[in-house]
Order: C-alpha cells, then structure tokens, then sequence
C-alpha cells in the first residue's frame, strides 16, 4: 500500500499476545525498499477511554519513525487515521506519549501539532506555549501522557455561553 512518493508500506502482518488479543503491525520502508523508515504497532480498542465516547479507538501501542524531519511521522499518524476509519475507529485515536526513549526531545509536542489533545486543558495550554515558542520539551517539562485524536471539544468556561447552552437545552 503506498501512502506517499516517499513511503511504501511493504510489510503487515497481526500477531496475537497475552496483552492484545489482535495487534497490527505494519513496517514502512523507501520505494525501493531499501531501507525501513518506521514502524507503527496498534490495535482496535473497545474500552472506552475517554470521556463520553464509547466507541471503538485505535490505539498506537508503538510508534518509531527514524528519520526526523522528513514528514513521515505526520503521514504514518494520517495513514494511522485512514486505517482507524476502515476498522471501525471513526478515526479516533489514542496513545500514550512517552518520552522514555528519547527524554531529551521527548514527542509529546510532535502529537499536539499534529491535533491530538490531553484531557487536561492546562496541559495542553502548557503544550502549545512550549509550540509556540518553539522550545524544545524534555522529560523534566511533561510526564508520559494519554493524548486522543481528534481532541475532545472543550467545554466553553464562560458564563453566558453556559446560559445559551443551557436555553438550547430546555427548548
């Protein structure tokens, strides 16, 4: 399956393990196969693991990309995004951003730009002043963290729109 001029997905396969009963494994590698350039690991996920959604989600249980810089992180998250639709995920997505591996530059950053959301609003405030100052996170800057794709909306703090939402509510 291709997904881009740059990355062909020449090798999936499931395996089963006592963690997943069915987990997906696909390895991207350059058309002309010379070189494996990433590696994503998920599986469909029927728990409900975020709030109000009790739909199916694919979660990315590994994700290694070893060419930094390229696009080819955001086009295995999008690849991830297609597959998820064509499982029965609607798209959704969750992941636990881990900065073990590289806890100088951690991903965390890598996951927001690219619209995944916390369920804790100031740190994902936290998140994008690091973005937008363009600053490098650590390890030290954020823990491991669930993210979700889409980001779940946020609940608008104003009072007057409490007060609209709620006369939509009753009428």
């Amino acid at each position: 399956m291709k997904i881009s001029s740059v990355i062909d997905v020449v090798y999936e396969h499931t395996v089963n393990n006592m963690m997943h009963p069915k987990q997906d494994i696909f390895s991207f590698f350059k058309p002309d196969k010379s070189q494996n350039i990433a590696t994503l690991v998920c599986h469909k996920s029927e728990l409900p693991l975020r709030p109000n959604y009790e739909k199916p989600v694919l979660a990315i249980d590994f994700l290694e990309v070893k060419q930094e810089g390229e696009g080819i992180g955001t086009k295995i998250l999008k690849f991830a995004e297609e597959y998820s639709k064509q499982i029965g995920c609607n798209g959704y997505l969750i992941l636990k951003a881990d900065g073990s591996y590289m806890p100088q530059k951690i991903p965390h950053l890598f996951y927001r730009k690219f619209g995944f959301s916390t369920l804790d609003e100031r740190t994902d405030k936290k998140l994008d002043k690091f973005i937008a100052i363009n600053k490098n996170a650590t390890i030290k800057d954020f823990p491991c963290l669930l993210m979700h794709y889409p980001p779940q909306p946020q609940e608008s703090s104003s009072f007057l729109q409490k007060v609209c939402n709620l006369i939509k509510k009753l009428h």
